[in-house]
């Protein structure tokens, strides 16, 4: 069984009601939603949320709901414990595939889903697939503070010195897919960190939504390529 969790709690700070704002003419959640129908590679969509907006559009974009407990929605609760919770209340089998998907990521598209389940499916190691972005500036080239306050190099003391072509290729998460299987999650009791493939999308695609400045900008995106 593959199972699509979205998770929207209610309390966000930075833009209240970010999760159902208005984008493009649809709330936000919205968007992942229609993604995650879209793919065709789902059982199930579902939403866990403690705010009762946010489930009555999930509901109407055709998302089953579970209703989160209010401990679950803090600004300290974990994915973790949220996807775990979700798990328990699916009754999920240790063979089954849940996909993270975060609403806050409405440039994922259907194709992104089915495409990031492939790299599972083609892996026979993979324990979880993770969506992330190659930025332009490479992270290999970033420094590191040390505790006498001195800097050197993240990945060497060479690396911000080295040409990008002769330093390993570094990615970014975005935060809009991830893909793991439940036997995987319950052996490291979280999102696993092993056996971990990633599923590359572009840059311009991986603007995750915290502000309304960051709506805007995908508002715009939109409107001008007609999404």
């Amino acid at each position: 069984m593959n199972i699509a969790l979205i998770t929207a709690r209610g309390g966000s700070k930075g833009l209240p009601g970010k999760n159902i704002y208005p984008l493009a003419g649809k709330p936000l959640i919205a968007w992942t939603i229609n993604a995650a129908q879209h793919s065709g590679v789902f059982d199930k969509v579902v939403v866990s949320t403690d705010c009762e907006n946010i489930s009555d559009v999930a509901k109407e974009y055709g998302s089953e709901v579970i209703h989160r407990p209010s401990e679950l929605a803090t600004d300290t609760a974990s994915s973790h414990v949220v996807i775990e919770h979700a798990i328990q209340y699916l009754g999920l089998a240790n063979e089954d595939k849940v996909v993270l998907l975060q609403p806050t990521s409405p440039m994922r598209t259907a194709k992104d889903i089915v495409d990031a389940l492939q790299v599972m499916d083609h892996n026979a190691d993979c324990h979880c697939v993770i969506s992330v972005y190659e930025p332009a500036n490479t992270p290999a080239k970033a420094y590191k503070m040390t505790e006498s306050g001195e800097i050197s190099g993240l990945v060497s003391a060479e690396a911000p010195y080295t040409r990008r072509q002769d330093l390993p290729r570094c990615f970014q998460p975005n935060g809009a897919i991830y893909a793991f299987r439940v036997e995987h999650f319950k052996q490291e009791n979280c999102i696993p960190k092993s056996g971990v493939f990633p599923f590359i999308m572009e840059e311009s695609h991986s603007l995750d939504v915290d502000t309304l400045d960051d709506l805007l900008k995908i508002q715009s995106f939109f409107e001008l390529n007609k999404a």
